[in-house]
């Protein structure tokens, strides 16, 4: 993972985990009172309903506790009744004029306070009726059958028990609009004497809950007489809808006193939608300032981490003998500016470093070719070989005096240093004067054979790479004249190489001794300090190694080999032209000056 990525990431981390934290922190702190809120809002709106509901009843209830009270005569409606306990009695018309008096006196403020009432009658066991009415619904139609109907009977058996009717048109009015009565029989206090029943004629708008509810979208109410399974009051075709068993809250009571229910039903979803809009914008303003995090972190990981990036990225490139510096971010007071400096200081002192190096190993490597020419009389090797060729030929032997000839040219060839850098055909005369010593050696056995162009022959090569792989051939591939007896050279170009092929049909390598050769050749090329040359140092490896320092990586030798049969050796080599083979004797030259 990148330096950058890791500074993003723990930028990043470090500023979104802990508002994640602090976000779901508060929006659960949030929902919790948001529930609690909703909850609250509910029980209230419940209680506000119920409260309504059961007012409406009260109401009811203090019409009929309203026939108890007592007149300034110490009389009561219920008391004046008593008259009309006896079915078999019929009281006089005064009796009922008097009861009739103080039934309308008692009714008129109760229809007055109570506007949704209709009409107020009382039923007596003798078949008389007081009634009340304003006008609105009629009257009570007298109906001998009466006390025989089940609302009857059912009031007599709830023994003073309110009884709440079906809203309907009832027939026992002479009016047209539908109504609810709430009917009770009346006893007397002492005896328990039923004394008639009480009926109370009521506008079904009585029961409209709708100024109570607050929250009318929301909530569905329902009031209902669970005797008789009869709905009084909803408003479910204005909210028109039904709601999510899963998100709704239903709470439901039975009013005081009555055979009525309260049900309420709240849809939490949409009142979670009403109060989740702080939440929402919370969310919103988390992602907002996540996102402002994130986008700080990259700036900030980049602005931190895009120098050292350059820095790596100027040291990956640095290729060849010669490091390059950097000009960027030298201006900066920061520990950047500081590093950038260091570096450029530390490549300086690198470069001087290596140019030192460079050119001690170079003043090594002139003494010890200075030290090997030395060793050796250039005059006095010379001179030797003139005598022994001048003796030959006084004598007519005409071996010796080859030999001593091909010696001494060989001799003058290597000792030349005016250039590391010959002609193919100034390679291929070292060669064959190499090759006429080992011919007579070996009474002729095996031949050489040439194949080069009059222009190949022009070339410029490095000097002293062709006769080692003659000579590896003779003693390695031939094995002394006893495994074949045919070398051959063959040189080529195309249009950017040199290619010299040295070819063998001797005993050739077998796979093992291949690799370990090739191998070896691919090793980097190292310099021999004085001290510890050993015959590793020149061959094949040596001529490899020669050839890399002076053209660079690529070029060499390539060795191809069938076991038994033959061995090949390639030699690849730039093309060079005029201006670049004056440069590069005037390199290899400067190189080897003190």
């Amino acid at each position: 993972m990148k330096l950058r990525t890791k500074i993003f990431l723990v930028f990043s981390i470090l500023a979104t985990i802990p508002l994640f934290i602090l976000t779901s922190f508060a929006y659960e702190r949030h929902a919790q009172v948001i529930d609690q809120r909703i909850t609250d809002v509910s029980e209230r709106l419940f209680d506000n309903v119920k409260t309504t509901a059961n007012n409406t009843l009260d109401g009811i209830r203090q019409v009929t506790g309203a026939f108890q009270f007592y007149y300034n005569d110490g009389s009561t409606v219920v008391q004046n009744l008593k008259q009309f306990a006896d079915p078999e009695r019929k009281p006089s018309a005064y009796e009922f004029y008097t009861a009739s008096q103080e039934f309308n006196r008692t009714c008129q403020s109760l229809l007055f306070s109570n506007p949704y009432i209709y009409g107020i009658y009382i039923l007596t066991p003798s078949g008389y009726i007081l009634n009340y009415t304003n006008g609105a619904n009629g009257t009570m139609c007298e109906d001998p059958d009466l006390p025989k109907t089940n609302w009857y009977q059912e009031t007599l058996r709830k023994d003073g028990e309110l009884y709440v009717s079906l809203i309907n048109q009832h027939e026992i009015f002479s009016g047209d609009k539908n109504s609810i009565f709430f009917a009770q029989s009346l006893k007397d206090v002492y005896s328990h004497q039923n004394l008639g029943i009480l009926l109370i004629d009521c506008d079904p708008e009585m029961f409209d809950l709708s100024a109570a509810n607050t929250m009318p979208d929301i909530t569905l109410m329902i009031l209902d007489n669970t005797e008789r399974q009869d709905v009084l009051y909803t408003n479910y075709e204005e909210i028109g809808r039904v709601f999510s068993e899963k998100n709704r809250q239903m709470l439901r009571t039975d009013l005081n006193l009555s055979p009525l229910r309260l049900t309420l039903i709240i849809d939490y979803d949409t009142l979670y939608k009403e109060f989740n809009i702080t939440g929402v914008l919370m969310l919103l303003v988390c992602g907002v300032c996540a996102l402002g995090f994130i986008i700080f972190a990259y700036i900030m990981s980049r602005y931190m981490v895009h120098p050292v990036e350059h820095l790596s990225r100027k040291m990956a490139s640095q290729k060849g003998h010669t490091l390059i510096q950097s000009t960027q971010y030298l201006n900066r007071k920061d520990e950047i500016g500081t590093l950038y400096n260091e570096y450029n200081a530390m490549v300086e002192s690198l470069n001087a470093s290596v140019k030192q190096d460079y050119h001690d190993k170079l003043v090594i490597l002139d003494a010890q070719m200075k030290s090997l020419e030395a060793q050796i009389n250039p005059h006095f090797l010379f001179n030797t070989l003139e005598s022994i060729n001048s003796m030959a030929e006084l004598d007519d032997n005409e071996q010796i005096a080859t030999m001593s000839m091909a010696l001494g040219n060989m001799f003058r060839y290597t000792l030349k240093t005016q250039s590391e850098l010959v002609t193919v055909e100034d390679e291929l005369g070292h060669v064959n004067d190499y090759v006429s010593i080992q011919q007579l050696r070996f009474d002729s056995r095996f031949r050489l054979e040439v194949h080069a162009s009059p222009e190949f022959r022009k070339l410029k090569v490095l000097k002293l790479i062709l006769q080692p792989l003659v000579e590896n051939a003779l003693y390695h591939g031939l094995q002394y004249c006893t495994m074949g007896d045919f070398i051959s050279i063959k040189g080529q170009t195309d249009e950017r190489f040199i290619y010299i092929d040295v070819y063998d049909n001797g005993q050739g390598m077998d796979e093992v001794t291949l690799r370990t050769l090739q191998n070896s050749l691919n090793q980097e090329a190292s310099f021999t300090e004085l001290g510890h040359r050993n015959k590793q140092s020149i061959g094949l490896k040596n001529i490899h190694s020669r050839i890399e320092l002076y053209y660079g990586r690529g070029y060499g030798l390539f060795i191809t080999s069938q076991p038994g049969e033959w061995s090949n050796i390639r030699i690849k080599l730039p093309i060079l032209k005029q201006e670049e083979t004056v440069s590069c004797e005037l390199t290899l030259s400067s190189m080897m000056s003190p």
